[in-house]
């Protein structure tokens, strides 16, 4: 229910609707393992698959969130080769010593073939906790497989299955194996939300890098999980009114689109970018490369200048103007961003396509080669 729920809000089919059907055909395949004096006995060749498909469905709403999925082929050939087992198992032999081991194999088969893509490079707590309730899951089937025949269960199993000493393992580490699993895959889901919640209002969605509203947070997490500051650049179309106006504003997306991938490429490494709205946008070089800034405004520039669109587009040209304000001793991001912005305004009323660096106590410092 609880997936279900979790599965309405989502606006594409993921990890919730997965999760939804794995439960559910959970609840389906015990009501019908409990309640077997209601079928005859080869029902269940066919009943049986349902705890693979679950095995599968509950595997691939972790994976999803990764943009993968159980690998479909050997998996689907997997459960073919034990469908067909079971099936002589129970029309040729009926031989209940084969099938309940059968259904161990599959599972433990289905599980080897998925669980290598659950190890992935720099795992979060979420996901190395999701990695090792598979992997005991996985383990879980091998001892089940193992003790079905230390304990030899097949007599017994045979004369009671419902209330067998090996049902009854199986039912309590399914409870708590699946529970477990459960809860993970919630906790995984609503820091996916979370998550993405998080981008809706950081990033911007036009150009891919961070807002306002990110640029804001960049600056008060300084220190503290990101680097220190140790100067401002902001930079600004030129004459972006005009490109709307004679080509439109499909157009002018495009350029903005292309000025942010421009800037962040030649900041990779030495600062982090914003658009903070319209056609501008702002740099925080890192502390490491301060003394560099004015080097970097001086690529960018000559970068943006240089860039053209895609054809039939190419013969439109687009400059930035930028203002630089390296920051001084105890000096706020914000009064150094005012800086910025005044030397800005003054690369603009100078004729534009240039550079200036407001330099504390020596006013502005031109560098327009």
């Amino acid at each position: 229910a609880v997936f279900i729920v979790i599965a309405r809000a989502e606006r594409e089919p993921g990890a919730a609707r997965k999760g939804a059907a794995a439960f559910g055909i959970a609840v389906l395949a015990i009501i019908l393992d409990t309640q077997r004096h209601l079928f005859p006995p080869w029902f269940f060749t066919v009943a049986v698959p349902l705890h693979w498909l679950v095995l599968i469905l509950t595997a691939d709403a972790f994976l999803i969130r990764h943009g993968d999925q159980t690998p479909r082929k050997p998996v689907a050939i997997i459960c073919a080769i034990g469908l067909a087992i079971n099936l002589w198992a129970t029309f040729v032999i009926d031989s209940v010593a084969v099938r309940v081991p059968n259904a161990s194999i599959v599972c433990i088969a289905i599980l080897t073939v998925t669980l290598p893509r659950f190890f992935r490079p720099n795992l979060g707590v979420l996901d190395r906790l999701t990695t090792g309730a598979i992997t005991l899951t996985w383990l879980s089937y091998i001892v089940r497989f193992g003790l079905y025949f230390t304990m030899d269960q097949s007599q017994e199993y045979a004369q009671g299955s419902l209330w067998s000493q090996y049902m009854m393992m199986f039912y309590f580490s399914s409870a708590v194996i699946t529970l477990a699993l459960a809860i993970l895959l919630i906790l995984a889901i609503t820091a996916d939300i979370v998550e993405r919640h998080h981008a809706a209002t950081t990033v911007d969605p036009l150009t891919g890098i961070a807002n306002r509203r990110g640029y804001e947070r960049m600056i008060d997490r300084q220190g503290s999980g990101m680097p220190t500051i140790g100067a401002v650049m902001m930079i600004d179309l030129d004459h972006f009114k005009n490109i709307n106006d004679l080509h439109g504003h499909a157009i002018g997306d495009a350029v903005l689109v292309a000025t942010a991938l421009s800037i962040e490429r030649g900041c990779s490494g030495f600062g982090q970018v914003a658009r903070l709205g319209g056609e501008e946008f702002a740099v925080l070089v890192h502390q490491t490369h301060r003394d560099a800034a004015e080097h970097l405004a001086q690529l960018l520039k000559s970068a943006i200048a240089a860039m053209r669109l895609e054809q039939p587009l190419d013969t439109i040209g687009f400059t930035v103007s930028i203002g630089v304000a390296m920051l001084a001793e105890e000096e706020s991001v914000g009064n150094a961003m005012r800086r910025a912005d005044m030397a800005l305004y003054r690369a603009k009323k100078m004729g534009r396509n240039l550079f200036y660096n407001y330099m504390l106590n020596f006013g502005f410092n031109e560098r327009t080669d």
